[in-house]
């Protein structure tokens, strides 16, 4: 009983060793899907899932002298084949002939499943409290590898819970308002090296939330935030938003989930973050028999968080890309024509309420600010959501409030104020949402203009 696959590593060369890892199992081992506390994996050998559609089993990447478990694909061509999922991405096996083929992944004595090196030394582990000894291991058609109670079901721990750099449909992100958790995909950081890298994706703990892309602690993309059926800032590319993507909100106080469900499961999807930062889509149907870019973040100059800095716009159709918004000027003249924007612009007349105000009233010369109608706009960042105002209110509540530098109003979320430099905006040419932006009555024209 159990599964009976082995490979005689010693008479293999390198290229060829990498090569049997993904193949042989597949076709001279009895598929099963499920390791109990009787059995191993060993080298040479895979869990597939019932319906033949993931496989876990141990790899070696181009390139390397490290070891890893994973889960991939099992009907991709191996050339093109992406590992979703590694187990020990931050401690690899190293591959030595002496001990190389005697690494195994087993459910220990306690109930874990853990993943030994050949000297019998645990390198990785669930590592979550189990109450009995009937703990076993099943690899789902959904690509999720769980360790669960024989008798019971009950689930102790799943790889879902546990993203790399791929999201699979149904997978969940998370994060927690109330505590500040965060769950993250994390990049490999070489093509050929699945340790974490430089950038990192997930949900902000903004109300309401964005998908960020971070490289390191600095924002490299974003979504723009939820307003109850997609990312507002995500507009550009057809079906990007009717993705069959969903916030929902968990039991536990201020726990916020992004799912991803898709229509056709019979078409492999999955989402990746690539070692350069970018978010991919792959799509593969039964007419294309390798995995295409459906879609992709940052898709061009302008999707970079923040390229124009402060009060600048960004619009990809024009050349240069950045302008300073209506109102404002180049912070520097000198960095601006180097096509240096990240100093962004600064106003150029002040609002009324920054300025003496008694001694204007006392000339009679008091004009009142007004707002500026900018229209198809990825809306900034660093927004405050006022979920009390309705669209007079908004305004009302801005223009109130010296701080204030501009509002919106959009379907789905109602009232958003900013109170610091506007970062982060593009200019669409279709979708996108109006931004009111506030300005000195000197600066205001008859066109889009909107006086209290």
């Amino acid at each position: 009983m159990g599964i009976q696959c082995r490979i005689p590593f010693s008479f293999l060369s390198f290229p060829f060793l990498l090569f049997v890892l993904f193949t042989i199992p597949s076709l001279h081992c009895t598929p099963t899907d499920t390791l109990t506390q009787s059995q191993s994996i060993s080298v040479g050998q895979t869990l597939i899932s019932s319906g033949q559609i993931f496989e876990l089993g141990f790899f070696i990447p181009s390139n390397s002298s490290k070891q890893y478990v994973g889960i991939w694909h099992k009907n991709i061509q191996i050339q093109d084949r992406k590992v979703v999922w590694v187990a020990n991405r931050e401690n690899p096996l190293t591959v030595r002939a002496t001990d190389s083929a005697s690494s195994s992944l087993t459910i220990g004595k306690d109930g874990n499943l853990r993943l030994l090196d050949g000297m019998n030394t645990t390198v990785w582990l669930t590592n979550v409290s189990v109450h009995s000894n009937n703990s076993i291991a099943v690899l789902s058609d959904r690509g999720d590898l769980t360790v669960k109670d024989s008798v019971s079901g009950l689930i102790l721990w799943e790889s879902f819970n546990y993203p790399c750099d791929t999201v699979l449909p149904e997978m969940m992100l998370k994060m927690n308002t109330k505590t500040g958790e965060q769950h993250f995909m994390s990049s490999w950081l070489t093509e050929d090296d699945p340790s974490p890298g430089e950038y990192v994706c997930g949900l902000s703990l903004d109300t309401p939330t964005q998908v960020f892309i971070w490289n390191g602690s600095k924002p490299y993309w974003r979504s723009g935030p939820w307003d109850g059926s997609k990312f507002i800032g995500v507009v550009d590319i057809e079906n990007a938003n009717s993705d069959g993507f969903y916030i929902i909100h968990g039991n536990q106080p201020g726990s916020v989930y992004l799912i991803w469900h898709v229509y056709t499961t019979s078409y492999i999807h999955f989402m990746f973050l690539a070692p350069n930062g970018t978010l991919k889509r792959m799509f593969m149907d039964e007419q294309v028999k390798n995995p295409y870019v459906y879609w992709m973040y940052p898709a061009n100059r302008c999707d970079i968080y923040g390229v124009c800095g402060p009060f600048g716009v960004c619009n990809k159709n024009t050349s240069p890309n950045c302008e300073c918004l209506k109102g404002f000027v180049p912070n520097s003249i000198e960095d601006w024509k180097k096509g240096n924007w990240a100093r962004g612009c600064v106003r150029k007349t002040d609002l009324l309420c920054q300025k003496n105000t008694s001694s204007l009233a006392s000339s009679g010369k008091a004009q009142n600010d007004g707002f500026w109608k900018l229209r198809s706009m990825k809306l900034p960042d660093h927004y405050e959501y006022l979920y009390t105002k309705d669209s007079s209110g908004c305004q009302q509540w801005c223009l109130s409030n010296c701080s204030c530098v501009a509002y919106a109003y959009v379907t789905g979320i109602d009232c958003m104020v900013w109170t610091g430099g506007l970062m982060d905006i593009q200019q669409f040419w279709l979708a996108g949402n109006d931004l009111f932006l506030r300005l000195s009555y000197l600066e205001l024209g008859k066109v889009n203009c909107f006086l209290p």
